[in-house]
């Protein structure tokens, strides 16, 4: 067993620090990068995050076929209940031009939530690892160091969906430098307040019940992710029509869908 005051550290560093410099760092491409591609990279880092998420929430229970009973039915409602809350929060999700973006700062906060809430199920296993495994050193417990690399590698690319939101979204939002950095803080912390909760919480929470399934918060996540996959798709739709312009934005999905892949052969 890990103590609590080691494992808490070791959540707060994995999840702030690697999403604030992610948020630092799509700031500066955004000094050269047209949001539109900004989005277009987020569009492929989502991809992959959508079929890793989906396979933390157990594939929904496909493989149960109609078998499942009720607590399948329930990991599907926690999927259904992601995206409907999401949209209920956001009702000009769907709406055409500039009514559709009318939020504007609250677009990018709400994508931090849809992406940040599977960090929830991410942080409660690394809780739950902590308080039930019979070593005593942090790195070696979660797989050694390029299970650890991974990890951090995950945390810092998630977020820079939330960073292209921002600048497709709220670029005008902040009106100096000062403004900016706080407009980064508010975003780390929707994006990772989740997984700290669920780490924190799930560290006793394993001890008193130690058959506790978190998939649940997994199929929340996947669906409220969705929401922010929309967001994310609209400015693609917005190019001038030019093949090169078509082919820099599918450039750009498929560089984003690289780096969250090549960051998962680490922790394989």
């Amino acid at each position: 067993m890990i103590g609590f005051a080691e494992t808490f550290g070791a959540i707060l560093g994995s999840f702030i620090l690697p999403a604030f410099v992610a948020l630092l760092i799509v700031s500066a491409a955004a000094r050269y990068a047209k949001p539109m591609y900004l989005a277009a990279f987020a569009i492929g880092l989502y991809f992959w995050f959508f079929s890793d998420t989906i396979g933390d929430a157990s594939l929904l229970g496909v493989s149960e076929g109609f078998t499942g009973g009720f607590w399948h039915v329930v990991l599907w409602l926690c999927f259904a209940i992601g995206l409907l809350l999401l949209v209920s929060l956001d009702k000009s999700t769907f709406a055409e031009g500039s009514a559709g973006e009318r939020l504007g700062f609250a677009i990018p906060v709400l994508v931090a939530i849809a992406v940040g809430l599977h960090g929830f199920g991410e942080g409660a296993a690394i809780g739950s690892q902590a308080a039930t495994t019979g070593s005593t050193n942090l790195l070696d417990a979660f797989g050694g160091l390029s299970a650890a690399v991974a990890f951090i590698l995950h945390k810092g690319l998630e977020p820079m969906m939330v960073g292209a939101a921002y600048w497709v979204y709220a670029h005008d939002h902040a009106r100096d430098a000062s403004g900016r950095l706080k407009d980064l803080v508010v975003l780390t912390l929707a994006f990772t307040i989740p997984g700290i909760v669920g780490g924190a919480s799930a560290y006793y929470i394993i001890q008193v019940y130690p058959s506790a399934d978190f998939t649940y918060v997994f199929a929340l996540g996947l669906g409220a992710s969705i929401y922010a996959a929309v967001r994310l798709a609209r400015p693609l739709f917005r190019a001038t029509g030019s093949g090169s312009e078509s082919v820099k934005i599918a450039v750009c999905i498929v560089l984003g869908f690289t780096c969250l892949y090549l960051a998962a052969l680490l922790h394989s």
